[in-house]
């Protein structure tokens, strides 16, 4: 029984069998962003999950001390093919958090990135701009970036400018230099295509 209605749903656990499935089967659509014409639907398989899953942790050197540290949407293939499948598959943590509380406060990414020790975290170059324009220095008193190793920015064109200005400024707070990392991929390709690695 699941939510009042008979089906063939069980909410025990010794009742649960696991799916096994192929490389070749299906694990979900992915619609195109329709940045260039209207939105298609691409039939993403296990293995292209994993393959893909592979690729980005060997350009992002990811290992089982890694760190990830995401404010981006689980419904995004960015969020949820990079920060949560490539998380469980290689086998490292990742701190999620909500979507809402970055936008309304771009200081709590940071935060998370100092409590957790973030060591891979990234978005949209809209991101980065939204952390230069709405975090007063006031707000990263007492916060350590030193931790991040990889920011990834993808998603939408990235800008020379956004990346130098982000550096510059939260040098202050620990920030390396070269740890903004332009990235690019698409869904067609499951998500990442290419990466400036570390």
């Amino acid at each position: 029984k699941l939510g009042g209605m008979t089906g063939t749903a069980s909410t025990e656990a010794g009742e649960f069998a696991p799916v096994r499935a192929s490389g070749a089967q299906i694990a979900f659509l992915q619609y195109t962003s329709g940045s260039t014409g209207q939105p298609k639907g691409v039939v993403l398989t296990h293995a292209n999950l994993l393959a893909n899953v592979r690729a980005m942790g060997a350009a992002a050197r990811a290992t089982q001390a890694d760190v990830f540290v995401s404010w981006l949407p689980l419904y995004h293939d960015m969020g949820l093919i990079g920060g949560c499948f490539a998380t469980m598959f290689l086998g490292f943590p990742v701190v999620l958090m909500s979507p809402l509380a970055f936008l309304s406060r771009p200081g709590s990414w940071m935060r998370a990135i100092h409590r957790h020790r973030g060591t891979i975290s990234g978005g949209p170059n809209f991101s980065f701009e939204l952390c230069l324009r709405r975090i007063p220095d006031e707000e990263m008193e007492g916060i350590d970036l030193s931790s991040w190793r990889f920011a990834f920015n993808g998603a939408e064109p990235v800008s020379p400018d956004t990346i130098n200005h982000f550096e510059q400024r939260f040098s202050k707070w620990g920030l390396r230099k070269n740890v903004l990392a332009p990235v690019y991929g698409l869904a067609e390709c499951t998500v990442g295509v290419a990466f400036t690695t570390p």
